[in-house]
Formats: structure tokens, C-alpha cells, sequence
């Protein structure tokens, strides 16, 4: 692994939390190093590499099939992030073993210079962004988004970082404070951005990243958040106790817009099971699916449906764009990257990347996160890499996994 490689692989990873256009051009270059070393012969493409090609290729079928081709046809290039799974899985032995802590050094710091940003935000009441300092809400109603344009891409980072932190923190080397000083400083980033999503898909991650600590660790953890939590909704402005509440509120409007933009969206895959609508095409067939139930959803401000262009919902709306046969083909390559990933050395990397997928998984459940450019590439990017195991070939310092 070349230095300009190597300057691009930590440049994905300090520029993920901070924006979108420097972290594509990174994985642009780091792209062309895999397309060099599959040339050479120097990729050797696991069984979840295949599953995750084979639903990409799928995409380009159900495009084809789909009664807004033109439409579709241009979506498949919105599955670009996830090419980060295979430029991740590719790189030599050196990018996991002994590069991997300064890559997830770079990423955790960069995580916490936004975190200035989202309290701001979150204790002003204000979105730096759109109200530039003139218009002003209460107190932890705004969702901070740091240097993003959505509070739950900010949140999918964030969650990302503190679970990579966390994990270096209990199964690194070295100065572990300083990853739980990371870990913590992404945490409060979460809190701030109110994303309900991966609030809950952090719980389940967060006892996978203790697990091997033992279930009196577990359990004391438990505790433990379950007390801050408790004392931050006490202790803390009330927009952060009614987005809690909203949690499982059944009246909620945000709420009852994602129950019918579920039902729809099942709608939708039952009149086209095989190969769905096409990549892109939810926004230009939905409306006649989603008409009958838009009466049903009152915001303050507002009746019928505010979500547009996707059902949040990662599996409804693989269903949905590239029917049963993507949706199949989707599941089996989580399966497999899971089972891959077990057999990960680098117990750090192993352990993170698996926490960090399951929180993906858990909060596609709520949210269309696939289709989330910078969360995408964090999330494949760093999966892709805990699946290479290799080392180079004696004599051959370049060779990759």
C-alpha cells in the first residue's frame, strides 16, 4: 500500500464526518487502486462480494424492466457509495492491522470538531445553516446536522464513530481514554441530532460491543444508560423529552407517517413482486399508493404525507425499487458479510464493524439509511475492510488480500 494510497484511505476517513464532496473524491481515488489490483488478478472476491455485485447488477435489470427506465436507469448510480465495500475489502493486510487505529483516529477527530457545531445548534435553538442566526426555536427542538444537510445523516455518522471509538476503547492498544473521550464526544453529536432511528439501533450494537467483557459489564452499562438517560431527560431542555416520548407515542405524527408509508410501500411491491419499480422510481409511482391513506397523518402545520422520495424503510424500499429477487439478494449478502466478518483477527475491527452493521440494519428498519450517500460509505467502506483478512505474499509488500 503506496503513500498516495495510504493518504486517500485516512482522507475518506477524516472527511466522512465533515461532508460529502472531498469523501467521494477519496473513494474515487481509492477506486482506482481496486480497479488496478482486480486487473492484476490481486482481488479475490468473497461470497459476500459476489451477493452485494449480483444485487448491484440486479439494480441494472430491474431498471431496464421498469415502466420509468429513464428514471431507474439514472438511479443505479445513486448505489455509488456502496462500491466503498469492495475499494474497503481490497486493501493489503496493512490497512486493518497496523493503519487502522490512525484511520479511525483520523474519523473519531473529526466527529468531534463538529460536535461544537451541533451544540450550538441543539442549546441555541438555531440551524446555522438555514436561519443563519436570525430565526430561533426553543431550546433542543433544532436537529442538529453538523456540516450536513440532515440530522439523520449526521446521525448515522455519528453512531458509526461511536461505535468504532468504543471499540478500539475496549479492545484497542494503547491510549484507550482517548477513544472513550471520542466515543463519548460522537455520543453527544447523536443525542443533539434527535434521530429517534439510531437512537434505538445504537442499544443492540452497544451490548454486541460489550459482550466479550462479560454480562456483569453488559448489565452495569445497562444501568448505567439507563440512568444518564434518565437524568439528561430530567435534567434537559423539553424538546429533548418530547422527542423521547415520541418514541412510542402511537398518535405521533412522524410516526403514523412511517406506518402508512409502509403500508404504501408494501402496496407498491405486491403489484410489481419480481423486479419492482426500478432504482429511483419510488417518488414517480408512489402517489396512487400512497392517495388513500394521506388523510390519516395531521402534523401542527400540515395533512398527508411530507416524506417524498423514500418509505423509510430499507427493506420495504428494496422490496419496493428491485422487488423479492433484490431484496433476497440484499439479506443474503448482510448474512454473509456478518459470518465474514466473525473470522476477522483484529479483534477491534471485528468487533466494531459488526456492531456498526447491526445499528445500520436496526435502523434501516425505521429509515431508508441505503440510499444515505455519506452514511453508505462510512458503513461499506469499513465493513468491506473488516472482510479482508490477508496479508501480502512474501516479497510482494503491495499485494492485497
Amino acid at each position: 500500500m503506496g503513500s498516495v494510497e495510504l493518504f486517500f484511505y485516512y482522507l475518506l476517513a477524516a472527511s466522512s464526518p465533515l461532508g460529502v464532496a472531498v469523501t467521494n473524491a477519496s473513494l474515487g481515488a481509492l477506486t482506482l487502486f481496486f480497479l488496478w489490483r482486480a486487473i492484476r488478478g490481486r482481488f479475490r472476491p468473497s461470497p459476500a462480494a459476489w451477493l452485494l455485485a449480483s444485487f448491484l447488477l440486479w439494480q441494472v435489470v430491474s431498471a431496464l424492466l421498469s415502466p420509468f427506465r429513464s428514471v431507474a436507469l439514472r438511479g443505479i448510480l445513486d448505489s455509488w457509495a456502496w462500491i466503498a465495500f469492495f475499494v474497503g475489502a481490497s486493501l493489503p493486510a496493512i490497512a486493518r492491522r497496523e493503519a487502522f487505529p490512525k484511520w479511525a483516529g483520523f474519523l473519531t477527530l473529526s466527529a468531534a470538531l463538529t460536535v461544537p457545531v451541533s451544540l450550538a445548534a441543539f442549546f441555541l435553538g438555531t440551524d446555522f445553516r438555514r436561519d443563519l442566526l436570525v430565526s430561533k426555536a426553543a431550546a433542543g427542538t433544532v436537529n442538529a446536522h453538523g456540516f450536513f444537510s440532515h440530522h439523520l445523516t449526521y446521525a448515522g455518522v455519528m453512531a458509526t464513530v461511536v461505535l468504532v471509538a468504543g471499540a478500539l476503547a475496549l479492545y484497542g492498544r494503547g491510549r484507550r481514554w482517548a477513544w472513550w473521550v471520542g466515543s463519548a464526544a460522537a455520543g453527544v453529536g447523536l443525542v443533539t441530532s434527535l434521530a429517534r432511528t439510531y437512537w434505538v439501533g445504537l442499544l443492540p450494537s452497544a451490548i454486541l460491543l460489550l459482550w466479550r467483557k462479560g454480562w456483569k459489564v453488559v448489565a452495569g452499562a445497562a444501568l448505567a444508560a439507563a440512568l444518564a438517560g434518565a437524568i439528561l431527560v430530567a435534567a434537559g431542555p423539553d424538546g429533548l423529552r418530547r422527542r423521547v416520548a415520541s418514541l412510542w407515542d402511537p398518535d405521533n405524527a412522524s410516526n403514523v407517517e412511517r406506518l402508512y408509508l409502509w403500508k404504501s410501500g408494501l402496496d407498491m411491491w405486491k403489484e410489481r413482486p419480481v423486479a419492482g419499480w426500478g432504482p429511483n422510481a419510488y417518488e414517480s409511482a408512489a402517489g396512487p399508493f400512497k392517495a388513500p391513506y394521506a388523510g390519516n397523518i395531521h402534523y401542527p402545520d400540515h395533512e398527508g404525507f411530507r416524506s417524498r422520495s423514500h418509505c423509510h424503510n430499507l427493506y420495504i424500499m428494496t422490496a419496493v425499487q428491485t422487488g423479492t429477487v433484490g431484496l433476497l439478494l440484499l439479506l443474503a449478502f448482510f448474512v454473509s458479510a456478518f459470518r465474514e466478518i466473525a473470522r476477522q483477527p483484529e479483534t477491534s475491527l471485528r468487533i466494531g464493524a459488526t456492531a456498526a452493521l447491526t445499528t445500520f440494519l436496526v435502523g434501516g428498519v425505521f429509515e431508508f439509511n441505503g440510499g444515505d450517500a455519506e452514511v453508505a460509505t462510512l458503513l461499506f467502506f469499513l465493513v468491506g475492510l473488516a472482510l479482508g483478512r490477508g496479508g501480502p505474499a512474501p516479497g510482494d509488500p503491495e499485494k492485497g488480500p
